[in-house]
């Protein structure tokens, strides 16, 4: 350390990790095209796995000195079973390709006991996820987490998180509900370490239709709706509606309340993405941002927004309001 009180400092995080798995799989001689299933053969594909992960306090206190890529210290092993049921499908005149039908995961952590780890040597969550595939053009994904801890009768041996998607696409081509990114809302961009995979603009003639439903144990239980429509090879528009059906805050409850809805327009500027959003929410206010996203750096987005009717801090006297007891 200078004199001066001034000094140079380094931050780095160490992280380590590894992991196993094995596959087995059986055939069945299932053939059938009823429903419109397209089922040739079924092939079930079990995967056992286990991984561990090691990440270390950073070199420097986050408190001091932060950085986007650093993460929490964790010290655990999870333990994890896949299933999968495929066929084989022939999309025009090529050859039958394998897809997927259906896929399930369930896994669980366990956590060592170390340095900054009070609640070390214990099983975490269980968690549990399912994707269904019945047909190209439709997808259908749930998942939820159960405690492993609770007493037997009492509140906490609810399930604490469940959500369900159901995503339909459909238009000119032959897109793919499988591979169609999941539901999420137009938000103002930050920087996120790591590839951007929802830069693409939805093809032309081509619709995305998105049902989403989240529950969250004593927090919210809420709809959402996204629609998007490629009208052309450089235009997109969009929607986003967030209806709340219960919501808890304290004490206080409130019922059906249209929370937050938004509209989007994008448009393809050869090497960049342009981007304006509309967005009106009943806690914030409404919103106005545009958004360029040069698609060689997707991570590095350039922003303007301007808001308004937002509410002052400290004058809202909803419990639910998120800038509740805020002050200057």
């Amino acid at each position: 350390e200078r004199t001066d009180g001034d000094r140079h400092l380094f931050a780095g995080q160490f992280s380590t990790g590894a992991g196993a798995s094995l596959k087995l799989f059986r055939i069945f001689p299932v053939v059938t095209n009823a429903m419109g299933l397209n089922i040739n053969w079924l092939r079930h594909v079990l995967t056992p796995t286990v991984s561990y992960a090691y990440v270390h306090l950073p070199t420097v206190s986050p408190e001091l000195l932060s950085f986007p890529a650093a993460g929490g210290t964790s010290n655990s092993m999870t333990f994890g079973l896949e299933n999968k049921l495929q066929t084989k499908r022939a999309r025009g005149k090529s050859r039958p390709q394998g897809v997927d039908l259906a896929r399930s995961t369930i896994s669980i952590p366990y956590t060592f006991q170390g340095h900054g780890n009070k609640q070390g040597g214990r099983l975490g969550d269980w968690a549990f996820d399912f994707e269904f595939y019945p047909w190209p053009r439709l997808r259908v994904e749930t998942d939820w987490t159960y405690p492993s801890h609770f007493i037997p009768g009492s509140r906490d041996a609810r399930i604490p998180a469940w959500n369900l998607d159901v995503v339909l696409v459909g238009g000119q081509g032959q897109p793919q509900a499988q591979h169609a990114p999941g539901i999420q809302a137009p938000a103002r961009q930050t920087f996120v370490a790591g590839p951007q995979t929802e830069l693409a603009l939805t093809p032309k003639g081509q619709w995305y239709l998105g049902y989403g439903h989240r529950y969250s144990q004593n927090d919210k239980t809420e709809d959402v709706l996204q629609f998007d429509v490629g009208l052309s090879e450089k235009w997109q528009i969009g929607t986003f509606h967030r209806l709340t059906w219960k919501e808890v805050a304290g004490g206080n409850k409130r019922f059906f309340n249209l929370r937050e809805y938004q509209y989007r327009l994008r448009r393809d500027l050869h090497d960049w993405i342009g981007e304006v959003v509309w967005r009106v929410d009943r806690e914030y206010g409404e919103e106005i941002f545009f958004t360029l996203t040069l698609k060689a750096y997707p991570d590095l987005p350039f922003e303007t927004s301007e808001t308004y009717h937002q509410p002052k801090l400290g004058s809202q006297s909803s419990p639910f309001s998120p800038i509740q007891g805020q002050r200057f």
